[in-house]
This record gives structure tokens, sequence and C-alpha cells, in this order.
């Protein structure tokens, strides 16, 4: 039986991605990010990875991971292959530019209004604060996480 929700954004909190990662007036550089993901096997494990590991090997837990990539094959293999098996992966569709704090708001509000879930606690772990300022409402409990690609904002 579930008994919370645990939301992970991935780059900054649960992989490091500075190598390919480019702040563009606060926000990502889209189009710089898309020219280099195929750098994605040179990403690396942060110490979150190993929490989200865990909990997506806990059966009360809804694992979500909830990122503002743009869906890539080579991005799910990495994500099943090197962090673990979350219930729902949330990512950025083609042709979406939309600011990451509204994609993320809107995906995850949607989810959050299912009947399964409108009731259960929930918590976020994320590295721009744009994105917990958007979203605090729909969650118990927001957990700020300093990286590196955001240290910035």
């Amino acid at each position: 039986m579930l008994k919370k929700i645990h939301v992970y954004d991935m780059d900054g909190v649960l992989v490091d991605t500075s190598h390919r990662y480019r702040n563009h007036n606060g926000a990502i550089d889209l189009d710089h990010w898309r020219a280099n993901c195929h750098k994605v096997d040179l990403d690396t494990l942060l110490p979150h990875a190993a929490k989200f590991a865990a909990d997506c090997a806990n059966s009360e837990i809804y694992v979500i991971l909830c990122t503002a990539r743009q869906y890539h094959p080579r991005d799910i293999s990495f994500i099943y292959s090197r962090l673990g098996n979350p219930d729902k992966i949330i990512m950025r569709p083609y042709g979406d530019n939309s600011p990451d704090a509204k994609l993320k708001r809107r995906h995850l509000a949607r989810l959050f209004n299912l009947r399964q879930f409108k009731h259960l606690p929930r918590f976020f772990w994320e590295d721009n604060k744009r994105n917990i300022a958007a979203c605090r409402e729909l969650f118990t409990r927001c957990f700020f996480v300093p990286s590196r690609i955001t240290e910035n904002d």
C-alpha cells in the first residue's frame, strides 16, 4: 500500500551533468543541452542517487523522476541502468520549450489530482529554486539540493 510520494529532479540532484549544462538567463540553455545530449554516458551519480534507488525498491513509496530533459532513448537507458526503476518518469515532450517550472508544475499537478494520489504526503528534491517556488503548494515538503548547475540562480 502506498504511503507517500517522492519526486526527484534528475540533473543536479541525482546526476552531475555540469559538463554539458549551460545557464541562460536563469534557465537551461536548451539548444546547448540538445547539442550535447550525446554526452549522457559521461554523467556521474550524485549522493541522492542512492536514496532514489532505495526509494524505488520500497513498495510503500511512489517514486517519480521529474526532469525537464527532453525524452531521448539514451536518457531512458541511463535512468534504468544507473539510477533505478521509478514508478513514473516525467520528461519534456518534443517541441515543448516552456520554462522548467511551468513544465514540472503542469505535469505534477495533473498527476496529483488522481484519486489515488490526492491525499498522500508528497516530497520534492530539486536544485532549482524557481521550480520549488512554482511547485511548493503541491508538496508536503520541498528539499532544496544545492548543485553546480544552478549555483547562480
